[in-house]
């Protein structure tokens, strides 16, 4: 397979357009972090990795506004906004090592998705090459962008499999004066619902609220029961009165929310033959969604598991096996049989690669 990493957009544009000429199949990667997710990459002739498109194109501090290159590392992005004491409140897996390209491309986030929503949220514009061989723009570096269809989003999420995003616009965060974490653990499942419904239901508006199963729990260095895991941002008289209102909560450190982002990437290093079963719950079903036996973090205030087996999953007409062992077949199921509307994603990407030459195989063999 022939490589190439090109130092800019122009040059990426220009493969794609010859690769598609000489119908050659194409694989698009940042890292390649997370090739067990969403199904494997099918053979291909040529991989384009964005590695090179890594700088910073624009960036405004008084507008909260950043512009960077694809390819460029989250941990480089958070250290270049952390100079100007601003965030990008997305935390996803791999954050030592995934390009902000393969977080849009994946839609990976993190715990604090409850009060700042996924990176797709965050996004406010977006370049991406064609197999034609022409860049599109899509948004700009205003917040409120409301001309035209919004081709961010289709983007996100879709795996490579469309076009290859070049070039993403960030609307940024103040960094919080301060954070603390609170941790209750109990024995039944049950106190944990109740507690973490007084939560959700008071003035408290914490960034991530997050429910550990006990054996997740005993992997970040706790002990083995139900385990609910709040984090709150702000002054110290917020963070007081989080105090004051959660009186059964234990103050802990602010860095087991790094045990909590890094818990995938170690469990899947651990395990080979393993897998991650992604559920979308109703919150008061959370626990009898979560199997017995499993490691298991749900993002207890939007009702996302992450079920971490130690073989292979099977969705059983629910979920999505969002990270699998690497040489399970892409012919075995990872994803539910789709709905009515699964023509329009056969059209869609029919439009943009006729020849299905883009990361053939991702999206869990379904287009």
């Amino acid at each position: 397979m022939r490589v190439e990493q090109p130092a800019s957009s122009a040059h990426l544009a220009e493969l794609l357009r010859d690769s598609q000429n000489s119908r050659q199949r194409i694989e698009i990667a940042g890292s390649r972090s997370k090739l067990r997710m969403g199904g494997p990459v099918a053979e291909a002739d040529l991989r384009i990795e964005t590695k090179a498109l890594n700088r910073v194109l624009a960036y405004d501090p008084r507008d909260l506004t950043i512009s960077v290159e694809a390819g460029m590392l989250y941990r480089d992005l958070s250290a270049v906004l952390h100079e100007k004491k601003q965030f990008l409140p997305i935390e996803p897996p791999f954050a030592d090592r995934a390009t902000i390209g393969g977080i849009l491309a994946t839609h990976s986030s993190g715990p604090r998705r409850r009060l700042f929503g996924t990176v797709r949220d965050l996004v406010i514009g977006m370049q991406f090459a064609t197999l034609e061989g022409k860049t599109v723009q899509s948004g700009g570096m205003v917040v409120k962008n409301v001309a035209g269809l919004d081709f961010a989003k289709l983007m996100t999420g879709s795996f490579g499999t469309l076009a290859c995003i070049t070039q993403v616009n960030f609307k940024l965060m103040p960094a919080p004066f301060g954070a603390r974490s609170f941790l209750l653990q109990a024995a039944t499942p049950a106190e944990i619902k109740t507690q973490r419904k007084k939560l959700l239901a008071s003035i408290l508006q914490p960034s991530a609220v997050d429910v550990l199963s006990p054996l997740a729990a005993v992997r970040l260095g706790l002990s083995s029961a139900w385990t609910l895991l709040v984090e709150a941002l702000g002054s110290e008289k917020v963070l007081d009165r989080y105090q004051r209102e959660l009186p059964g909560f234990e103050v802990v450190g602010n860095e087991i929310w790094n045990k909590v982002r890094d818990f995938t990437p170690q469990w899947l290093a651990e395990y080979p033959e393993g897998s991650v079963l992604r559920v979308s719950t109703k919150l008061m079903e959370i626990e009898q969604s979560i199997p017995a036996g499993t490691a298991t973090i749900a993002r207890g205030g939007n009702g996302v598991l992450y079920i971490h087996s130690a073989s292979e999953a099977d969705v059983n007409g629910k979920g999505v096996i969002e990270y699998s062992p690497m040489q399970r077949l892409p012919k075995e199921r990872l994803w539910p049989h789709p709905g009515n509307d699964f023509f329009l994603m056969e059209k869609i990407k029919r439009h943009f690669d006729p020849q299905s030459l883009l990361n053939s195989g991702r999206l869990y063999g379904r287009i």
